[in-house]
């Protein structure tokens, strides 16, 4: 059994704690269907960019008020702040390897760094974060060079 559609009326929005975002109705895609009921999971793939967003209250992990988005279809979306996708590449590698989201998580995310290799040798930086990841997965207190 799934949570049944929810459906806001003019006087429901005006109460909501943020802005409604208006969304684009395309650039969602899915990222997770369910069987038993009509409720979809999306990403919006390449972001948003909308005065409202500077209005919104901060997004924490625990008792942040929801946010919604709706659709030019009518169809209303809620925002949820558990993924965040943090570029980490070659060119631009996270400072601390991912230190700082593994503790903000509490140790239920992973390091997010590589040991060095023919491929990213030329890129591998020395971190001074005061805390870092090593490529072993380790967190050290005071930086250490990403990628060794």
């Amino acid at each position: 059994m799934s949570n049944p559609p929810v459906y806001f009326n003019n006087a429901t929005k005006a109460k909501l704690p943020n802005p409604v975002i208006p969304l684009p109705a395309d650039g969602l895609k899915v990222i997770d269907s369910h069987k038993r009921s009509n409720r979809q999971e999306f990403i919006l793939v390449n972001g948003l960019e909308h005065e409202i967003c500077d209005m919104l209250t901060d997004v924490g992990l625990d008792d942040s008020p929801p946010i919604f988005g709706q659709l030019p279809s009518g169809t209303w979306l809620q925002f949820d702040p558990r993924l965040h996708a943090y570029e980490n590449s070659l060119e631009k590698p996270l400072p601390d390897g991912g230190a700082f989201l593994v503790t903000m998580a509490n140790g239920t995310t992973n390091c997010a760094n590589v040991r060095r290799s023919l491929t990213n040798e030329q890129s591998c930086k020395i971190s001074n974060e005061s805390t870092a990841c090593t490529a072993n997965g380790d967190i050290v207190e005071g930086g250490g060079i990403l990628g060794e």
